[in-house]
């Protein structure tokens, strides 16, 4: 026994010193390959005061890492031992053993490295040397290797100890069967809605603009989408006022425009005004419970003070930022979307913007629990997902084969869908969809730089000189690529940028009567969202936008018409772009960033809120008219006049094509509405 003791010592020390070794290795490729990162928490630190609260997630980072390099140690060093005891090794040749066991456990961890997150910072080193498919043959052998190694390894253990540690074995391992049974296919959820009270689910997707659906035309195949959209309600020309998450939601929870909630861009430090009631407030008020999930949570603050009962997201704040973009390594990369992983690097697990890594299935498990449980109460359950967001990749996309930003938005649209089936699926499973109003929205659309992503085209110019392609003014922030009049990109950043401001937004009743399956032209709103609901729960309540109800029963077969505002948010130029960084927008506009010392989340200053609305676009729609106010040097502003039927348009507001336009009506209700915002024009 204590040579056996000695043996292992020896062992032990050795694949330590090789594990110290790699560790040291992998920080030191991370520094020499994103040593940006490092230069970025300097100009952090010198740029902002950084709290001491991110010192507890920063520390547990690494005890996280050090766990899980040691539990690989230890798993090697235990597989060696018995195997050395089994076939009854020397010392010298079991530590040789042992040293083999390691590097070929490495291997098999660099290779699924590679081939599970083809993204991943070491995947691209390693592609160099071994293709993928060559990568493919030598995982599944070392697979099946490690396979037999550790199935010996329990059958030895097994046989060598006495029977009560079998007894405890099958005792354990029975535990761990009727857990995993008991949380995947045993459950009594029952159905806590009904006709009078369904449960209320909104679906979101972030960066979705319907155009890209194939319900509205485009060339491709989805599971869900098109199959929920044939049956449902779809107001098929909706808009959002302003093209970002936070803002936005807020509107689809308020029904109030960003200038009535103050709202105004993403990563405001403040709740809606108090003249604002919230569509959650009022539904907890008639007994419901309110759940919002999300994978995204650094651009927007949609907590628990927005009414919610419950938030499922990862953990807000600095860190989200620092040990989420950090979070790069072999091993750790092939641990995080594991029960284990979720413990264990909490900010990297179910969150979408580590898209090295990110699982679309991380979410959903994130979901599972609170929908099995047992409900006395109907639901309110708001679920984002944020998969079609920039950069249009995550975990197990081949981002490093296709570079085009179109397909892969186009095949980030496909994993969504798929996203999306899974949680109905879910959703039937748990017994919510019984009695259910189930709205299907996005929370604004994506601009990519195709001909057409801004409804200004040079062909339909309208200037003295007639109508056609000249040179043209720049009159609005070009973006940081190359572009022409009629591009635009990214969200937020063009009022006549309309894909921008298109979002998906459709109805669909399960368990209850009167659906109407129609395609609804009409301008709507996100902001209609809120008493469309409360319209079908009876209760009254004050909003900007209006009930979808009559339509949406068949009652009634159009929208009354209405003015609809539109205007941008904070645009500095990293965001301008169709391939946008998400440090590069931090940093460019840091100075306008605080962190908040308690929550460590970061907001916009209070005293840059009015320099962020001096630099606002503002439009008006109007039956077949847009006019839009940018704005330009020494406080002065740029109309720009669009007919929507003809797509004309002018800079000169004193053309007869102008003037025979309702312009004054427009820039009067425009004053009307946002007040001395407006610069001089």
């Amino acid at each position: 026994m204590k040579g056996l003791r000695g043996q292992a010592y020896r062992l032990f020390c050795q694949l330590l010193v090789l594990t110290l070794v790699f560790i040291l290795v992998q920080v030191s490729f991370f520094i020499q390959s994103l040593h940006l990162y490092f230069d970025d928490f300097s100009l952090i630190a010198n740029k902002l005061e950084i709290p001491y609260t991110i010192v507890p997630g920063i520390l547990w980072f690494i005890f996280a890492q050090i766990l899980v390099h040691a539990g690989a140690l230890g798993l090697v060093c235990l597989v060696a031992l018995v195997l050395s005891y089994r076939f009854k090794l020397s010392t010298p040749n079991s530590d040789k053993l042992g040293l083999a066991l390691w590097f070929l456990g490495l291997l098999t961890v660099i290779l699924a490295n590679q081939l599970f997150f083809p993204n991943s910072r070491f995947a691209a080193v390693l592609r160099f040397l071994l293709p993928d498919t060559l990568s493919l043959v030598l995982w599944v052998f070392l697979a099946c290797f490690w396979t037999v190694a550790l199935l010996l390894t329990a059958s030895v253990l097994l046989l060598t100890v006495n029977w009560k540690g079998r007894v405890a074995a099958f005792f354990m391992g029975s535990l761990i069967f009727s857990y995993w049974a008991y949380e995947n296919y045993f459950y009594h959820s029952i159905d806590a809605g009904s006709e009078k009270k369904p449960n209320i689910i909104i679906i979101g997707v972030d960066s979705l603009r319907p155009d890209f659906l194939d319900f509205f035309g485009a060339h491709v195949r989805t599971q869900f989408f098109n199959p929920f959209l044939s049956q449902a309600t779809v107001f098929s020309n909706t808009f959002t006022p302003l093209a970002r998450t936070f803002p936005s939601w807020v509107g689809i929870l308020s029904g109030s425009y960003p200038k009535e909630s103050g709202i105004r861009f993403n990563l405001a430090n403040k709740t809606p005004s108090p003249q604002v009631s919230l569509l959650t407030q009022l539904l907890r008020q008639r007994g419901y419970k309110t759940i919002y999930a999300t994978d995204e949570t650094r651009f927007s603050n949609i907590d628990k003070r927005f009414g919610f009962d419950e938030v499922i997201a990862p953990p807000i704040g600095l860190n989200d930022f620092l040990v989420g973009s950090f979070n790069d390594f072999p091993l750790s990369n092939l641990v995080v979307n594991t029960p284990l992983g979720r413990w264990l690097f909490p900010h990297s697990y179910g969150s979408r913007p580590v898209y090295i890594t990110y699982d679309p299935d991380s979410f959903l498990n994130l979901l599972q629990p609170f929908l099995r449980r047992q409900r006395q109460q109907p639901l309110f359950l708001a679920v984002h997902f944020c998969l079609p967001h920039s950069p249009y990749i995550w975990g197990a996309y081949p981002g490093y084969q296709e570079k085009d930003v179109v397909s892969r938005y186009q095949a980030s649209i496909l994993r969504v869908d798929q996203q999306l089936l899974d949680f109905m699926v879910m959703l039937k499973r748990y017994h919510v969809l019984d009695h259910a109003l189930v709205v299907l929205l996005s929370d604004h659309g994506e601009a990519l730089e195709l001909s057409g992503d801004r409804i200004t085209s040079s062909q339909d110019f309208v200037s003295r000189k007639g109508v056609g392609p000249r040179k043209i003014p720049r009159f609005y922030p070009p973006s940081a690529d190359t572009e022409a009049v009629d591009q635009s990109a990214g969200h937020g950043t063009d009022v006549l940028g309309f894909p921008q401001y298109h979002s998906l937004l459709a109805f669909k009743l399960f368990g209850l009567k009167g659906q109407s399956v129609k395609k609804i032209s009409d301008p709507a709103l996100l902001l209609d969202i809120k008493p469309t609901i409360l319209d079908f729960l009876s209760i009254k309540d004050k909003t900007s936008g209006f009930s979808l109800r009559e339509v949406i029963l068949g009652k009634a077969s159009r929208l009354a018409p209405r003015s609809i505002f539109l205007e941008s948010d904070f645009s500095p130029e990293a965001i301008r772009s169709v391939h946008p960084e998400t440090r590069n927008l931090i940093f460019e506009g840091i100075e306008f960033f605080k962190i908040d010392p308690k929550s460590t989340r970061i907001y916009v200053r209070d005293s840059m809120a009015q320099l962020i609305l001096s630099s606002k676009q503002y439009a008006l729609i109007e039956n077949d008219w847009v006019l839009a106010l940018y704005p330009q040097d020494k406080g002065r502003m740029t109309p720009v006049l669009v007919q929507l039927s003809t797509g004309k348009w002018t800079m000169d507001m004193s053309l007869a094509f102008a003037q025979n336009s309702p312009l004054k009506h427009m820039l009067y209700t425009l004053k009307q509405f946002y007040g001395s915002e407006l610069q001089q024009l």
